[in-house]
């Protein structure tokens, strides 16, 4: 198990040079890299690496139209030697670098080719050798060395190769002084960050949610010390004793709590992300001065891309991701900024904070969404009460998020801000228990929901905090007399109490006909009860339909209207009434009941005084 967060990617890159001085020979190295047995022209030594292990692949890279000889690794080789008449010569460079395992073997090339393509459109060529020796935690740690030659080709020379130094490829590696290029060590900064670059394409290639960082530790405010380097072949001699020296010791107790506290941060997500009231991990009595961030994990695992800024990090309060398709982060200045993967936004909300600005604009960097600002445009509060100064215990933020549940609520959040509610669109609402903050455009759903809110938690009435815009008080004034809500100060403009009176008109004529409509749905079905035998029903129907089914209808008749739909009946009562008044106009007595039927018997045993 690797010891790495989840979301980095191990980024290691080394650039030397093979120098004469040293006793180092570019065909020594490149035997020795590739596993092979090759003699050098210039000496006449023969290196001999054939038994070396742990060679994957290995393959040469040259400008185009390059002569048949730079694709033979021995004659490559012995030329660049021969081309170097000094002493001290440096006679190749190397660029060493880790494969991700999330790569395969067989992405392996593609991964390299681009690694190399701007050494060889310098000129250089580019002996790739692919290692895969195993890794302190058993699996293989597949790297490449990339050995250069440091002077372009020349058909005109004896050797091939140019009389001077190839100065495009040295600007790669060399800067500072007399090289220019910035201050001493920039131009292998830059390379490492092109290399970084190239591995997260592969990655993102590959669907890795891995990302590598070319910063150091320090630079991206991480509190983890650097491991002290350890070689493959001190890696070779600790497997071959089978035993630690000290600095594979340290190397390996640094790894081995690494682990322990990726573990940590694991768990502490996965609990923030089941939590129920405040989205975070609970607190730990102690700390580890290195233990990662989890709140900066939670969004470097839903944006593998972030690079996220030290002081942009530390500003961070909250972070909510259980929507898998939207992220919530709350600062410590009380700023929001939200994801919605769907729309593809950044949005901030909230007090006005250069860290939210920050935050949303390393988001947008990372993902191309584009970034939204929405300021407060409107607030109320219970009569009687102030602003709130501290932070919301999370007990009552959870009681509040609950009713808004309750009240149909779905996009729900709890913070020590607020309550979060999301209204649908770009309308979001902050409930601070006495208070109402209203962002984004004040829609009828917002007010909706703030009358809801009054009417439910501030005894049906509130009031307006600071300026409120002239259309939209009006329409929270006829929400809240929709609601039965006081809306405490508010004198409604003629053209609002018109509209009220008009509506509350309107609404009182429908409530006229749902009542008529209930009522004769209701005598619909008493008539059809009566009609089975229901002498109960039948007492209850007025004298007219009483008269229409006891006495106007036969026993076959009132057998057949059992079967009629309730539709039916009910566009039929007012033809039922003529005719049981005619009924009654002959027998005044066709209404009365004089017997309880039997309520197993038939529809016949209704009773009627004798005409």
């Amino acid at each position: 198990m690797t010891s790495l967060p989840a979301h980095e990617a191990l980024l290691t890159t080394r650039f030397t040079v093979v120098q004469r001085s040293r006793g180092r020979s570019a065909v020594a190295a490149a035997a020795y890299r590739a596993a092979t047995r090759l003699t050098d022209a210039r000496t006449g030594a023969i290196w001999d690496y054939g038994r070396k292990k742990g060679v994957l692949d290995s393959f040469v890279m040259a400008p185009p139209s390059s002569p048949a000889w730079t694709h033979d690794r021995e004659a490559l080789w012995s030329r660049a030697e021969l081309a170097e008449k000094r002493k001290d010569a440096q006679t190749a460079r190397e660029t060493q670098v880790a494969i991700p395992r999330d790569l395969k073997p067989s992405q392996y090339r593609a991964f390299l080719a681009d690694i190399a393509a701007p050494y060889v459109a310098a000129g250089a060529i580019v002996d790739v050798t692919v290692h895969v020796p195993l890794a302190s935690d058993g699996d293989l740690q597949p790297h490449a060395h990339l050995l250069l030659t440091t002077r372009a080709l020349d058909p005109t020379t004896e050797t091939g190769f140019a009389s001077k130094r190839n100065a495009a490829l040295a600007a790669f590696f060399d800067s500072g002084g007399r090289k220019g290029g910035g201050g001493r060590g920039d131009a292998m900064t830059a390379e490492r960050a092109r290399i970084a670059a190239v591995v997260n394409d592969h990655l993102r290639a590959a669907g890795s949610r891995r990302r590598a960082d070319p910063r150091s530790y320090a630079a991206r405010g991480d509190p983890r010390q650097p491991e002290p380097k350890l070689g493959e072949q001190r890696m070779a001699a600790i497997r071959k004793r089978r035993s630690h020296d000290r600095r594979s010791a340290v190397v390996a107790g640094m790894r081995a709590t690494r682990k322990l506290e990726n573990e940590i941060t694991k768990l502490e997500m996965e609990m923030a992300l089941k939590a129920r009231g405040f989205a975070r991990a609970p607190a730990r009595q102690t700390r580890a001065p290195h233990q990662q961030d989890y709140k900066a994990g939670l969004l470097r695992d839903r944006f593998p891309d972030l690079i996220l800024p030290p002081d942009t990090a530390a500003a961070l309060y909250m972070v909510d991701v259980r929507d898998p398709r939207r992220t919530r982060a709350l600062l410590r200045d009380g700023a929001w900024v939200e994801t919605d993967d769907e729309s593809g936004t950044v949005t901030m909300w909230g007090p006005h904070s250069a860290d939210a600005a920050a935050l949303a604009s390393t988001i947008s960097e990372a993902t191309g969404y584009g970034v939204d600002h929405l300021s407060r445009t409107a607030a109320a509060s219970k009569p009687g009460t102030s602003r709130r100064k501290s932070a919301m215990p999370e007990e009552e933020a959870v009681t509040l998020a609950d009713r808004w549940r309750r009240r149909g609520f779905s996009d729900v959040s709890e913070s020590p801000a607020g309550v979060r509610v999301g209204l649908g669109g770009r309308s979001r609402l902050l409930d601070q228990g006495d208070q109402v903050d209203l962002h984004g455009p004040v829609s009828d759903a917002a007010l909706r929901a703030l009358a809801a809110k009054a009417a439910e938690d501030w005894s049906g009435r509130l009031e307006l905090e600071g300026p409120w815009p002239p259309e939209a008080a009006g329409r929270l004034w006829l929400e809240c007399q929709r609601q039965g809500v006081g809306l405490n100060g508010y004198e409604p403009p003629p053209a609002v109490a018109a509209a009220w009176a008009a509506e509350s008109g309107s609404v009182a004529d429908t409530a006229t006909k749902l009542r008529a409509v209930r009522s004769e749905t209701r005598e619909a079905d008493l008539l059809l009860s009566a009609a089975a035998g229901d002498v109960a029903a039948l007492r209850k129907l007025d004298p007219p339909l009483r008269a229409f089914v006891a006495s106007f209808l036969d026993d076959d008749q009132r057998a057949d209207l059992v079967k009629a739909e309730r539709e039916e009946v009910v566009a039929s009562l007012h033809e039922f009434r003529k005719f049981g008044s005619r009924e009654l106009e002959r027998d005044p007595r066709a209404a009365t009941v004089v017997a309880q039927p039997d309520t197993s018997a038939p529809a016949d045993d209704y009773k009627r005084r004798p005409s």
